[in-house]
């Protein structure tokens, strides 16, 4: 069995539309990215995750007649929909803002603030176009040689941008809130809530969803056939997808056998409707003893999982969960522990290298005290308004990733001459 400490680090970066000045020419934007991160996207696994919204236009997704439906997708900093629609909480959140910003920094307690509530692209979106996006990523790897999968991202909540079928649709399937910017937004799905009938087409099911029909099992049949018609390579599932109550365990619901067996249906049923496609997902900030014993993970729905991210976003983690969570999950055996590096936020104006410096450098000294134990890094490699991780902070880190694999191969070295093997080659 191949170990992390054998392997080169996987990079799986995450764009979002965001980065294109016309989305009908994606293109000059795609060979932009490519360009930007050539150094660490040069002789290792590499995996982009395009994130055009929150997942919605993947659930609402009709099949392949409806390529010209259009979709809302992320184009917003800091959204939220609340009472009134957006204006009305627009104007509150910008209000307050403002009341608490100075030049210089933040008044408040959250030095790296969300950022106002704004609109950055006014560009329409519909399936055709993300069609255009995908194949355009393809052919610019193709054409630079490199090894590349190819990933949807799917969020459980509203956050991002609009969410018709988590709050229109079928808001019943919604056991949770989301924090969007400071403001608790319903639209969290519950994998084990049981959908009503709905007659309208799904390119799972065409002739509609059943009433009774576990939200889980939809949105695996949804996300493989959405996956199958657009030929990716597989999903990201975000924010702990499958397991409510975000990001502590106190937000838990109280768990019980029928929940925790509904969880691992949901995975099981992903696992087998992907097929030889990646399922990638990103964890909840905490240990795996503590995903089993308040949100009833399991082992089984673990060894579904290509990947893991060890989320370690700084706005939400507890810097002292980080290592015990990525021992934890490099202990599973199965899927390979990615560690979330922080730059910048596609979707919020969080800027982590400069506006929580600490925590910056503490995840680097975390990738380098363990590098033994991490199979690759990810982080989102554009802001809000569509730039890249500036060239000098995405350097530093590279270079932090390159000794580590140093550091990995000399004890992969030292291993294999205490066993009288040959050494791998270093």
């Amino acid at each position: 069995m191949t170990t992390a400490m054998e392997q080169t680090m996987e990079a799986c970066l995450w764009i979002t539309p965001k980065i294109f000045d016309d989305l009908r020419d994606p293109a000059p934007g795609v060979a932009a990215f490519f360009d930007h991160h050539a150094a660490w996207l040069a002789d290792r696994p590499v995996t982009v995750v395009f994130c055009a919204g929150n997942g919605d236009h993947v659930l609402n997704y009709a099949g392949r007649r409806a390529w010209a439906d259009r979709f809302d997708w992320a184009r917003y900093n800091c959204f939220a929909l609340g009472p009134g629609g957006p204006a009305a909480i627009s104007r509150e959140h910008n209000r307050d803002w403002l009341a608490r910003v100075r030049d210089g920094g933040e008044r408040s307690a959250n030095p790296y603030s969300a950022g106002p509530m704004f609109t950055v692209s006014e560009q329409p979106m519909d399936y055709r176009t993300l069609a255009g996006i995908y194949s355009a990523v393809r052919a610019e790897a193709e054409r630079r040689g490199l090894r590349l999968n190819l990933l949807e991202y799917l969020e459980p909540g509203p956050e991002f941008c609009r969410s018709e079928w988590k709050t229109v649709r079928h808001p019943e399937a919604a056991a949770g809130t989301a924090d969007a910017g400071g403001h608790l937004i319903p639209g969290v799905i519950d994998v084990t809530a049981p959908l009503v009938a709905d007659s309208r087409p799904y390119a799972a099911f065409p002739a509609g969803i059943p009433s009774g029909l576990p939200a889980g099992d939809f949105v695996a049949a949804q996300t493989a056939a959405f996956a199958a018609d657009f030929g990716l390579d597989g999903v990201m599932l975000g924010n702990q997808f499958g397991l409510v109550g975000f990001w502590h365990p106190d937000n838990a619901p109280p768990l019980t056998a029928e929940r925790s067996a509904g969880v691992e249906r949901f995975f099981l049923r992903l696992r087998e409707a992907m097929g030889e496609r990646l399922v990638y997902w990103m964890d909840t900030y905490w240990r795996a003893e503590v995903e089993r014993a308040a949100w009833g993970m399991t082992d089984t729905a673990y060894l579904t999982l290509d990947a893991i991210l060890v989320s370690t976003f700084a706005v939400l983690v507890e810097r002292t969960e980080i290592v015990p969570n990525l021992l934890s999950k490099a202990a599973l055996g199965g899927p390979r522990p990615l560690l979330g590096l922080d730059f910048v936020d596609p979707w919020y104006w969080y800027r982590t290298y400069l506006d929580d410096r600490r925590t910056y450098l503490y995840q680097r000294e975390v990738l380098a005290a363990h590098a033994a134990s991490v199979a690759g890094v990810s982080f989102f490699a554009n802001d809000t308004f569509g730039h890249f991780v500036p060239e000098s902070e995405l350097a530093a880190t590279l270079e932090v990733v390159r000794k580590a694999r140093g550091a990995q191969r000399h004890q992969g070295a030292e291993v294999a001459r205490a066993r009288g093997l040959a050494p791998p080659g270093l």
